[in-house]
């Protein structure tokens, strides 16, 4: 009997528990959609009452999660109450096809996968096509291995408050890939509609002949609704996403054409030119002479250059310094600069043969060989007289055992003169350390002259300026201290510093908190920045993500806009017109 009451107890608590059970459904918004549209998962889990961790590891396979957010809901019908907690995330495919949603483990339970089909539709947004789009360009459909090929990512958009915007990063084998500069941010007027155009322009260097493939360019940004939360105020902001397909580059190799040997130089025009630091028809043994080459190349990075000064050359000892390699971009082109400096040290008098230097490229516009060249030059080094053996003396072929034989002439007027002469010698040194000390002995008493004279004014002056430079009263100070906070992502720090420079770029207000400072300050931007860190700080289950990068470069904006106003201000002020009555 005992035994049958406890097999009834442990039955009733496995269905109790069975009962308690929480139950789990995931839905898609739709199981078919077009590449570079986004999906919607929703998890929902009833009886939820409180939050819990998802491992949404498995989705990134197939998808990139863009961001998930939580609604929780409560109804009774009937006198029944029923509640659920919807966790919704947006999903972006990563590629074409049939994909699934796999299976997903959630509180001990695993759901079923999803199939979902993702057709190529062209260029598409979550937007419609007349707020936001993509385009891209490319200067050639075709280029040689190692020439420059330039690509362009435009986004056009209508839509206003579009913040954190991220484009797919290009990353390709066997390529050297650059950012031409910073994105370009300009409007355009298309077929009477004014466009906000965010530009990004690349240089690439394909280093393998053949396809180059391009890939998929996604953006993804955010957008504010111009709607906040009632109690912090903070800003509502939607995603939005833009997609564009990749395109195939054909990349040539190296033409048969081309002169031989390791240098290939595929640019749109490349220079020749050296200088000298002296005169180099006045040398003599021992003397030294920089010759100065630049190398300048348009269409190729200055490290792709290759070396080209000489490195002997008879009768002289080179000595090279390290090259200087430098690039820029010039109406969007990369030009790249190699300097290679050598110095020249005479040897032996006579004439010396520097020999041409050629260097082969190929010219891309022409589609030919071409040749920068310095020609062949000759220097003549004297001795240290200052004479140039002639070819006379050179081939002398005088008995040099006759010249030596004869006696030597010996000038005894000469001898004479020299030694009644009154030559002095001074240490020349020794003249130089006299003069240094003298001048330092003057300057110092001189110094002790003006102190004694001026010190109290000087010493007023300095606690003056050490007192303007304290963060109460410079502004530059107090954004020192601010700019710091930020780079730590310190919060608290961040508002003490938000604070104290909010009360020089709101002069006319006392700024005593970050409240003060929302009310007071003219900039919206700095307004929703603020109630965004405030939200960070006073409420930690905020949804809201305070960004310090973002704030710092917000206020050097602002800070910027304020010193052009000012400097605007200072020039028209003397020519406003005095008041008419004065007070």
């Amino acid at each position: 009997m005992v035994r049958l009451f406890s097999i009834i107890i442990l039955a009733l608590a496995l269905a109790g528990g069975s009962l308690h059970a929480q139950e789990i459904e995931l839905s898609v918004d739709r199981t078919e959609l077009a590449r570079g549209e986004t999906l919607t998962l929703t998890i929902r889990v009833f009886d939820q009452r409180q939050g819990m961790q998802l491992d949404l590891t498995p989705l990134t396979q197939d998808f990139d999660v863009l961001g998930t957010r939580t609604s929780s809901q409560i109804r009774s019908i009937n006198g029944v109450t029923e509640s659920w907690t919807d966790y919704v995330v947006t999903l972006f495919p990563e590629k074409e096809g049939e994909l699934v949603i796999p299976e997903l483990s959630i509180l001990d339970q695993t759901s079923e996968a999803i199939p979902i089909k993702v057709i190529n539709a062209g260029p598409r947004s979550n937007q419609s096509d007349d707020e936001l789009y993509l385009e891209i360009e490319v200067n050639k459909e075709s280029v040689y291995v190692q020439e420059q090929l330039l690509f362009t990512v435009r986004l056009f958009y209508t839509i206003n408050g579009i913040r954190n915007p991220i484009f797919t990063e290009l990353e390709m084998e066997n390529t050297v890939t650059q950012l031409i500069g910073s994105p370009n941010q300009y409007e355009r007027l298309i077929d009477g509609e004014r466009y906000g155009v965010y530009e990004k322009r690349y240089v690439i260097f394909p280093q393998r002949s053949g396809p180059l493939e391009i890939p998929d360019i996604l953006f993804r940004g955010e957008v504010t609704d111009g709607s906040s939360n009632f109690v912090f105020r903070n800003m509502n902001t939607r995603r939005v996403t833009a997609f564009i397909e990749g395109i195939t580059i054909d990349v040539k190799e190296r033409p048969a054409a081309a002169p031989s040997g390791e240098g290939w130089l595929p640019v749109t025009g490349l220079t020749l030119e050296e200088s000298w630091s002296g005169d180099i028809d006045s040398l003599k043994i021992g003397d030294s002479v920089v010759r100065t080459i630049t190398l300048r190349a348009e269409g190729l990075d200055g490290a792709l250059l290759p070396p080209f000064s000489p490195e002997k050359i008879p009768g002289l000892n080179l000595y090279p310094d390290p090259a200087d390699i430098s690039r820029s971009f010039v109406d969007g082109s990369i030009v790249g600069t190699r300097v290679e400096q050598s110095t020249y040290v005479a040897l032996e008098a006579g004439v010396i043969e520097v020999p041409e230097l050629a260097i082969p490229w190929w010219d891309i516009n022409s589609d030919s060989a071409k040749i920068a060249t310095l020609p062949a030059m000759q220097i003549e080094v004297a001795t240290i007289d200052g004479i140039v053996p002639s070819e006379q003396a050179v081939a002398s072929t005088e008995d040099i055992q006759q010249l030596l034989s004869n006696d030597p002439v010996v000038d005894q007027a000469m001898i004479d003169a020299q030694a009644e002469a009154d030559v002095i010698e001074v240490n020349r040194k020794f003249v130089a350390v006299t003069q240094w000390l003298l001048a330092l002995i003057i300057a110092t008493v001189l110094l002790l002259m003006a102190y004694r004279r001026y010190g109290d004014a000087v010493r007023h002056q300095f606690s003056e300026w050490r007192l303007n430079r304290t963060p109460a009263r410079n502004e530059s100070a107090a954004y020192s201290i601010l700019k710091k906070a930020c780079q730590r992502n310190e919060a608290r720090a961040i508002r003490d510093g938000l604070i104290l420079w909010g009360q020089h770029y709101c002069e006319d207000s006392e700024i005593r908190s970050l409240e003060d400072l929302i009310r007071n300050c003219a900039s919206e931007e700095l307004a929703r920045a603020t109630l965004t860190l405030q939200s960070s700080l006073f409420d930690p289950k905020s949804s809201s993500s305070f960004n310090s990068g973002e704030l710092n470069s917000l206020i050097l904006r602002l800070r910027r806009e304020r010193k052009a106003q000012t400097k605007k201000a200072n020039k028209i002020a003397p020519y406003q017109l005095p008041p008419l009555y004065r007070s």
